[in-house]
Order: C-alpha cells, then sequence, then structure tokens
C-alpha cells in the first residue's frame, strides 16, 4: 500500500518536473551557398522582414569584427559585400526584407562611396561607420552599442577569431568590442577608455600575452582573462564562461580557417541565444569534448557554410566513438538516510547498442560534503544531519547526481499528525503537522521539507515550514477553499502517509510507523535489463475535482520491474508504455501515474468501474486491473 500511495503522492507533488529530453542525433541544418556573400544571404532568410542591415566587407574581416553587437541592437542581418559593388545574392536579400536603412561598416577605402549610391537608387537609406583604422573602427561601433559600458571585450585586431569567438555574447549582452594590438594600444582606443574607464566594471581580455601583452591589457579596468592555447581552446573557453546565456537545445558550427560565414552568422547566433562552435579539418580534443557535452541536450544544429568550408567528416567526427558511453544515469534520484544507514546506488551507463560493457573502474564518485554523507563506490552512508548530492562521473566528462538527506532518529517508531485544517483566506488555507519520535518529543523542526511531500485532492500547491510545522496551500482557484478537501503527507523515508480530511469531523489525523529498518540490497542492474512485470496497484480510479472547463480525468497507480525485482517505473525502459480503457477517450502511463480522461460527454460517477491494461510495446508484457470508481482523490490503494 504504501509504496502504491507513495508513487501517486509524489507525482502529484511534483506535477511532472519541467525536462527536456533531447534525442543524441539532432537536426543539422545547413546555412550555405555557391559563395560568402550567397552563403551570408542564406543566414539572413531566417529574419523574414528586418528595417536594418549591417554591410560589411567579404574581402577581408578587420573592419567588420565589432559588428555582431550593432546587428544585435538594430535586430538586423550581416551581409558581405565586395568593394566597389553589391553581390546578387546581397542584393537579393535586401530586396527580400525590405530593407530600408544599411549601416555601412568599414571606410571608403574598404567599401567604396559608389556603394552608398547604389543602395540609395534601391530606395534605402545608408550610413556609414569608419575610422583611419580597424581599431577606430570598432570604437565607432563601440559607441553605437553602449554610450556607457559597464563591460568590455577585448580582442586582437591581427586576426579573427577571437572576435568571432566572442561576438554572440557581446551581442546578446550588448557588450563592445574593442581592437587592440597586440603590443601597444592605439591613442584612439586610450582616448575611450578616459571618457569611459570610470563605469566599466569588467574588461574581459581574450587569449595570453602572447596574444595581447601584459602592457596592453593592464591599461584596461577589471581585467579578467579568458585564454587558451590557440583560438580553438580560445573559443571553447569563451563559450564555457558564458555557457549560462545559451539555449542548450542548439549551437551553431562554423569554420575557424575563414571569416566570412561565422561573421554573417554571429548575428543569427545572437538571436537565437547559442554559441559558435570553431572547427577545421583536424578539430581539437578540446572542442569534441565541449560538443560532446552539450549532445545530449541538442535538439538542432546550425552549421554556417557548406561542404566544401565545414565537410561532412568533420561534423560527424564531433560525435563520441561508438564503444563511448552517451550518457550516465543513476538508479535513484533522491535517497534519505538515517544517520548510520547505508545505501547503495546503481550507475547506467547508456552505450550504443553493441559496444563493449562499460567498466564501473572508469567512474568517480563524489560527496558535495562528505561530512553530510560519504559514497564508496556507489555505497553511500549518512554521517551528518544535512543533505549533500551524490555524483558519478565518466571519464569522458558525463554525470549524473543523487540528492542525500540525512537526519539523526533515534528509537524505532515515529509519529506524524495532521491536524487544524482553516481557511485563512480567499486563496489560501492552513494546516498543522507533526513528528514525534519514539518519546514522544516533537522533532518536526529536524526533519527537512524535502524529507516530505504533501498533496491535495483540489488543484493547488503546497508548501511546508518545519521551523512551525505549518502547511500553507495556495489554491489555483479561489472557489476551492469553499469545497471539501483531503490532505495527504508523506514521509519519503518511509514511503508512510497521513491523511486529513477536512470533512471527517475529527479535525486530526495521526500515524505511528517503524523507522530505522535495513533496506535490502538489489542486485545490479542486468546489462539486458528489461520489463518483466507491470503491476497496477491500485484498486480505485480516483475522480479529481473538474471545474467544467476540462474533461474528468481518473488517476491509479502502477509500477514496473525487471527480471530481478528492481523498481525500474521512472526509468527511460517504462517511458514508453501503452495503455488501453474501456471507457473514456484517451490513457495514459508515465512514471507510475496513471491517468484516463473521460472526454467531454462521459460522466465517470455513472460507471461502477473501469478496465485498464498498460503494455510494454518491446515485450509484450501487459499488466490488467479492474478499477473502482472513486469519487475524489483520497488513497488509491487497498
Amino acid at each position: 500500500m504504501a509504496s502504491a500511495v507513495l508513487t501517486l503522492i509524489m507525482l502529484f507533488a511534483l506535477i511532472f518536473p519541467g525536462q527536456t529530453l533531447a534525442s543524441t542525433t539532432p537536426t543539422v541544418n545547413r546555412l550555405a551557398g555557391q559563395d560568402r556573400y550567397e552563403t551570408a544571404a542564406t543566414i539572413a532568410k531566417q529574419w523574414s522582414h528586418s528595417d536594418y542591415a549591417i554591410l560589411v566587407s567579404g574581402e577581408n574581416y578587420p573592419d567588420a569584427l565589432a559588428s555582431a553587437p550593432l546587428a544585435q541592437k538594430h535586430k538586423a542581418p550581416i551581409l558581405l559585400t565586395a568593394s566597389d559593388s553589391l553581390p546578387a545574392p546581397t542584393k537579393q536579400a535586401l530586396a527580400d526584407l525590405e530593407v530600408n536603412q544599411v549601416i555601412i561598416v568599414g571606410g571608403t577605402g574598404v567599401i567604396a562611396p559608389s556603394m552608398e549610391a547604389e543602395l540609395q537608387a534601391m530606395g534605402i537609406s545608408t550610413t556609414r561607420l569608419a575610422g583611419q583604422n580597424r581599431y577606430e573602427t570598432a570604437l565607432k561601433i563601440a559607441d553605437q552599442v553602449q554610450s556607457s559600458p559597464s563591460q568590455l571585450f577585448v580582442c586582437t585586431g591581427d586576426d579573427f577569431a577571437d572576435a568571432l569567438s566572442v561576438a554572440p555574447i557581446a551581442a546578446m549582452e550588448q557588450i563592445p568590442i574593442i581592437l587592440v594590438s597586440g603590443d601597444s594600444l592605439a591613442s584612439s582606443v586610450q582616448e575611450y577608455l578616459d571618457l569611459n574607464a570610470a563605469h566599466i566594471t569588467k574588461t574581459f581580455v581574450i587569449g595570453y600575452s602572447d596574444v595581447i601583452s601584459d602592457q596592453v591589457a593592464g591599461q584596461f579596468p577589471h581585467v579578467e582573462r579568458i585564454v587558451g592555447a590557440d583560438k580553438y581552446a580560445r573559443n571553447i573557453a569563451v563559450n564555457k564562461n558564458f555557457n549560462h546565456l545559451f539555449s542548450t537545445e542548439a549551437l551553431c558550427i562554423a569554420s575557424g580557417e575563414g571569416f566570412a560565414d561565422a561573421l554573417a552568422g554571429s548575428a543569427l547566433a545572437a538571436q537565437k541565444s547559442q554559441p559558435i562552435l570553431l572547427v577545421n579539418n583536424a578539430t581539437p580534443d578540446t572542442t569534441k569534448k565541449y560538443y560532446q557535452q552539450r549532445l545530449t541536450s541538442l535538439d538542432h544544429i546550425i552549421v554556417f557554410g557548406g561542404t566544401g568550408i565545414v565537410a561532412d567528416k568533420v561534423m560527424q567526427d564531433l560525435n563520441p566513438p561508438a564503444d563511448l558511453p552517451t550518457g550516465i544515469r543513476l538508479d535513484k534520484s533522491n535517497i534519505a538516510l538515517t544517520i548510520g544507514q547505508s545505501e547503495s546506488l546503481t550507475a547506467i551507463l547508456d552505450k550504443p547498442a553493441g559496444s563493449a560493457e562499460g567498466n564501473s573502474n572508469e567512474l568517480v564518485w563524489l560527496s558535495s560534503d562528505p561530512a553530510v554523507a560519504t559514497v564508496n563506490q556507489g555505497k553511500v552512508v549518512g554521517i551528518n544531519n544535512g543533505s549533500a548530492s551524490i555524483t558519478v562521473k565518466t571519464k569522458d566528462g558525463n554525470q549524473a547526481s543523487c540528492l542525500v538527506t540525512v537526519i539523526g532518529l533515534t528509537g524505532k517508531h515515529m509519529t506524524m499528525n495532521l491536524s487544524n485544517y482553516t481557511k485563512t483566506s480567499a486563496a489560501t488555507a492552513t494546516f498543522r503537522y507533526q513528528l514525534l519520535d519514539e518519546t514522544g518529543k516533537d522533532i518536526t523542526a529536524a526533519i527537512p521539507s524535502s524529507q516530505l511531500s504533501a498533496v491535495a485532492s483540489l488543484r493547488s500547491t503546497i508548501s511546508l515550514d518545519p521551523s512551525k510545522g505549518i502547511g500553507t496551500v495556495a489554491f489555483n482557484s479561489a472557489p476551492d477553499t469553499d469545497k471539501p478537501i483531503i490532505i495527504t503527507l508523506v514521509d519519503l523515508m518511509s514511503g508512510v502517509v497521513v491523511i486529513l480530511d477536512s470533512t471527517s469531523g475529527t479535525g486530526s489525523s495521526s500515524n505511528t510507523y517503524p523507522i530505522n529498518t535495513p533496506r535490502p540490497e538489489l542486485p545490479p542492474p542486468n546489462p539486458n535489463q528489461k520489463i518483466n512485470e507491470i503491476t497496477i496497484t491500485s484498486t480505485i480510479l480516483g475522480i479529481a475535482w473538474s471545474d467544467g472547463s476540462s474533461n474528468d480525468m481518473g488517476y491509479a497507480t502502477y509500477i514496473v520491474k525487471d527480471q530481478d525485482g528492481r523498481d525500474i517505473t521512472n526509468t527511460s525502459l517504462a517511458a514508453n508504455l501503452k495503455v488501453t480503457s474501456n471507457v473514456g477517450i484517451a490513457a495514459t502511463a508515465y512514471k507510475g501515474l496513471l491517468k484516463v480522461d473521460f472526454g467531454p460527454n462521459l460522466d465517470p460517477y455513472s460507471l461502477t468501474g473501469v478496465t485498464v491494461t498498460i503494455t510494454d510495446p518491446q515485450t509484450g508484457v501487459t499488466g490488467t486491473a479492474p478499477l473502482e470508481i472513486s469519487p475524489q482523490i483520497r488513497v488509491i490503494s487497498p
């Protein structure tokens, strides 16, 4: 009974926590043309319309390197041009996007004066940002991006890779990119610093002193170097440093051997909050590792340039070898222990079919706080009160964690009480909960809220305050505060529950139960683990309250076991179960919770029972049970 109830309560309390499961073979979208101009135009097609476009030289990079923040400011693409005339793809892109304002970046020696006339003949207004050299041009752009910058990126103006590595980040955060020579500071840059140094709180200098000397870096305020042995290592260092800004579902890839595609792509990468990964025909291991670490959550990849620029083999080589694990998981996501109690965690390597089995000696186990809980080859021991995260890592960087809660209880029994349900406002109510040790001492404050879970029969959220022993119910709908309610409190360590029914008339409920009982050790998962048993653990299908705006839903619980009797209900093996019901319009089973949708035209209260069957399509294993209809979710278990 406790196991079935625990499954239901935990699932209702957590309401399917948001989790994105991505394929390890993400969709690859190449944005490419016959040349760099057409590639930039193809990238620009990702905009449906833009009032602005940034026009830069496609023949050389220096003036263009700082352009991405300006493009992001105007929500504009970056297009490339020849020095004295607009290439046909660029001209077509300007027309397709209905651009009415072009910002030309670079002096007349880079993009000829005739360009203004050609654009104006198309009905497009122009503005030119240019200085005497690349350093001054970058400053002209900087002034347009931020009048009083608080942060700067400082990159060498002698190569393109570092500036393009920071470009999406600089654009997203609207941080100016300042270009410098490796061993001297241009007077224009010094003048810029004299005007802005007072409000600059951080300067990110890209590269070791062999790229930008200490003498130059020292002229900037509050310097933080982001370093790497070469441009590819610096690209990864930059991306890692700002990983928190990026979408986890996608990334962009461009050649590190040429500037044009990455430059045009930087505006799109910023718009989509994605990093740019620089590659070549012999992509370094550090780049591959970064890609592989992100691979588990990637949904799609954008490649800038055709196969002559970023070959298919380069993309294939980014993937992990077939015999390396694609991921790792633990058989439990949280456990609760008393002091001195132990429990074993099992690490499961997700590997491609047919590959060799992993060696457990290659795994590293760590505890975030050994003073609370220790771990040795997966065996966790509770040491002191508190919480700790137990993490297992593979040698190639994959990892998984389990939250461990340790409490210091003595004796053989504990009592859990619920009482005093009280409406406190139009949308809230409170109740009192209490935990007593074997001697009757109140230990509520010593039991962390993470060890308990509470759920109500009406749509609501419940928070627990151990310091006061008060639970607060926040109703999703204010009228529900006047309806009967059932509150269920579960001790996640034991699976024991206590239930308070607002209509019972007693006003309280209590349950005394054993603690500190040894837990049986399960065998490690079979390498050929499969579903062996599906059991519907409920005898009752609980009908949730409906406000009339949605269909009535019925809920029950089930458990899935493998051939060794291990509970695998919450694992990926049990994620694709099929459910059929003799009534209703649909039924689903996910992580121990069975749901039956009765549809808009069927009154579940007119039924005496429902027969439900859960099937695993892979093995054909089934579980069937007749369920009695219950008017509200109480305890869906005998």
